[in-house]
């Protein structure tokens, strides 16, 4: 088989639909292949924080997810070491959030709606294609794939842009020589699904020994339950994922005892949560979303990541093909434009998994946060996105943050009075 088109896309997520759905509505061609068939569950927070909703909104999908029961999140609770810290979303100095809250939703809905809106605007999408590796010329510009098709049979495709947006263990950026571990933080993430009427409204995080646990609630009475852990932690293999999530349970009983699980409840496991690429762009290919590398961002954020990488790349693909041409020089502004936004984030979250392994460290920054509500606040805006770093520089935020205190008292802290200023202690 020897198909040509504008674009093809590898990986129907949030990064691979998005960006199909953002080029088939500027004319151009594009087939998008996935591996598995939609709907499928798929290990994720399932969090989407306030700057996501815009960017749904943008490919016409934000009503579509309100319609599924994505779940309001508008704040998050902190827990470990004795401690209990609270934030929530809004304005940090002059940065003001699209939204005083996000939205969770299980992954299924979430992509298979992407998926379906794709296929509506024209996208050819193929499930159950696996891509092995990427095709090359003399010089090495990428000419399209190659792998088997939902018969097992093996097929060629052809397109003057090829687009890795297949995920953590990309296999276009294997392809490409460019995927990386980072040896340190080989770290696994088990995902499952809990009553989530304790989490009606809240995100919780909860250190433990050993790692920790992130719940946000989900359409359909449920909340989405990740433990995430060292892999030396888990010598088991799979068949001791229910044993291993037990047994760190034990070690946040405030939690354990709120939990009730389905009968049969299904664990899926997925990792290593750490991964990089040297490179992003090359001629005739580009990588996007996790397929770029991944930080577990324990912040919520990797949603965002792969639908603001989506937008990105559109914005220089589509001028691109338009004027012919396929370089990596023309994927420039892309590159650029992912270093600006996401190269900080990535930087605070490597900062945040080396700082919360050591006990002493987590319970200092607990502390802080529990003494100072408005840098969880801080916090959040951060890594939701609402809060760009060059408002660090004012001193308006530290004075906001530093000098603005509010009640917290338990799990209903985010609906506590407004923050009013007071001497800082």
């Amino acid at each position: 088989m020897s198909d040509t088109y504008d674009v093809i896309i590898v990986g129907g997520g949030p990064a691979g639909s998005h960006l199909a759905l953002r080029l088939a509505r500027a004319g151009r061609s594009v087939v998008l292949l996935d591996r598995k068939r939609f709907p499928r569950a798929k290990p994720c927070g399932e969090f989407m924080g306030p700057e996501c909703l815009p960017l749904l909104e943008q490919v016409g999908l934000l009503e579509r997810v309100l319609e599924l029961g994505a779940q309001p999140v508008a704040r998050a609770e902190l827990y470990g070491y004795g401690r209990h810290a609270s934030g929530r979303f809004g304005r940090i100095g002059r940065a003001e959030a699209q939204a005083e809250e996000g939205r969770a939703l299980g992954r299924e809905r979430l992509d298979a709606a992407a998926i379906d809106a794709a296929r509506g605007a024209g996208v050819e999408v193929r499930e159950n294609w696996s891509v092995a590796r990427v095709l090359r010329d003399e010089s090495a510009a990428v000419l399209g794939v190659a792998g088997t098709d939902v018969d097992g049979e093996p097929f060629e495709l052809r397109a003057r842009f090829t687009v890795g947006a297949d995920g953590i263990g990309s296999r276009v950026a294997r392809s490409l020589g460019v995927h990386q571990k980072i040896p340190w933080l080989d770290r696994i993430a088990l995902s499952t699904r809990v009553d989530g009427s304790p989490f009606a409204g809240h995100a919780e995080v909860h250190y433990v020994e050993g790692g920790y646990f992130a719940i946000a609630p989900v359409e359909g009475g449920q909340a989405t339950l990740n433990l995430v852990i060292d892999r030396a932690d888990l010598p088991g293999g799979r068949p001791a994922l229910r044993a291993c999530l037990d047994d760190h349970l034990a070690r946040a009983p405030e939690l354990r005892e709120r939990l009730t699980f389905a009968p049969d409840q299904a664990i899926l496991a997925c990792g290593p949560l750490a991964t990089t690429t040297t490179a992003q762009t090359f001629d005739g290919a580009a990588l996007v979303g996790d397929a770029c590398g991944y930080i577990d961002p324990m912040t919520g954020e990797g949603l965002f990541f792969a639908m603001r990488g989506a937008a990105l790349l559109a914005e220089s693909l589509v001028p691109a093909l338009s004027t012919g041409r396929c370089d990596r020089l023309a994927l420039e502004p892309y590159r650029r434009a992912r270093r600006r936004e996401f190269m900080h984030r990535r930087a605070m979250g490597l900062m945040l998994q080396r700082s919360l392994r050591h006990p002493r460290i987590a319970s200092g920054i607990l502390r802080l946060l529990e003494a100072r509500p408005r840098m969880t606040d801080l916090m959040m805006g951060m890594t939701g996105t609402s809060v760009p770093p060059r408002e660090l520089l004012r001193p308006s935020v530290w004075l906001d943050v530093l000098t603005t205190r509010r009640v917290v008292s338990g799990p209903a802290a985010g609906r506590s009075a407004a923050p009013t200023p007071t001497t800082a202690r």
